[in-house]
């Protein structure tokens, strides 16, 4: 039986999210398995989530892609290198498929698997493994982390209830008064956001049901969005500007979450608060959300949801 495994599934935050039953998996499959999982420092707080994961091992690649010859760069990177080598890992599967993880994979010089050549975001990487397994994007992020997984280390797995079994960390950050709701409105693409507007009315809905409307922001140009939107809905809150750990505490206390195609929107369904998920430009059964709890996508790629789509959507999962 494997013993000491690495998981490498270092960003983005969404994928980090989806990634997660299969620590729950494999503890399930080996309890006495030991799980590091290779993350990305903007994401620490994100696998600690998971009582699965026994350990967090760091990379900065969005950091030293920026000083790549810097002495603290190197540095860094050789610590990491040395410190992988020393675990002597029995195996390390690589979720990520990029050429940088697949990298890191090396690093550990452990018996290596990551996706083939054909099935690989980066065909490159598929050459620095030491086997590779054929998983098609078209499995769907949750489901393929998972079948990868369980066909590399030999059990079996029900590939239509994954399990996240996460546990908030940290405490609550603000004193919320009464029911809420968190708005994830915010995202990276500006071809993913749900119009400011639609937003206002759900919140004014919420209100009306006696839920207040509490909204997350990373940069000050989310600030200024979420700002401009509470300034329409009655009692509405700005929340400060909090790390992971926090946001994942305070979507755990919401009444329900609601986000467009997001990271935190992600991460709301999988703490298994009922969730609706707001697309607008990615294909919905890609990148839907999944939970142990209810949740519902609506929209799908050029498809905008009205409002009473979204609120039918949040009727249903809180009934």
């Amino acid at each position: 039986m494997t013993k000491k495994i690495l998981i490498i599934r270092s960003s983005s935050m969404g994928d980090i999210v989806h990634a997660l039953p299969v620590a729950y998996d494999i503890k399930k499959a080996y309890p006495d398995a030991r799980i590091d999982w290779v993350v990305e420092e903007s994401f620490r707080d994100i696998p600690t989530l998971s009582p699965f994961v026994d350990r967090c091992v760091f990379t900065a690649f969005r950091r030293w892609r920026k000083s790549l010859f810097s002495a603290k760069t190197r540095s860094e990177i050789g610590a990491l290198r040395q410190a992988l080598r020393q675990e002597k890992y029995d195996i390390v599967i690589d979720l990520q498929g990029l050429v940088r993880s697949a990298m890191v994979a090396r690093w550990a010089r452990s018996h290596s698997i990551g996706y083939s050549r054909d099935t690989i975001r980066e065909p490159l990487a598929s050459f620095m493994y030491d086997e590779t397994r054929r998983m098609p994007e078209s499995l769907t992020a949750v489901r393929r982390y998972r079948m990868m997984a369980a066909d590399c280390l030999g059990y079996e797995i029900d590939d239509k209830k994954p399990r996240f079994g996460l546990k908030t960390v940290a405490p609550m950050p603000v004193q919320i008064e009464g029911a809420y709701a968190a708005f994830a409105v915010n995202t990276s693409r500006d071809d993913k956001l749900w119009p400011e507007d639609r937003w206002v009315e759900i919140g004014c809905r919420l209100i009306n049901e006696g839920i207040k409307s509490v909204l997350f922001w990373g940069n000050e140009k989310e600030r200024e969005c979420v700002t401009r939107i509470a300034s329409y809905i009655p009692n509405a809150m700005v929340l400060p500007k909090l790390n992971l750990a926090q946001c994942a505490t305070v979507l755990q206390g919401a009444k329900a979450a609601f986000g467009v195609d997001t990271g935190l929107a992600h991460l709301g369904a999988a703490l298994a608060v009922p969730s609706v998920g707001i697309i607008v430009s990615t294909p919905a059964a890609w990148i839907g959300l999944v939970s142990e709890g209810p949740c519902k996508t609506v929209g799908d790629k050029g498809v905008v949801p009205s409002v009473d789509d979204v609120w039918n959507a949040y009727k249903e999962v809180t009934a």
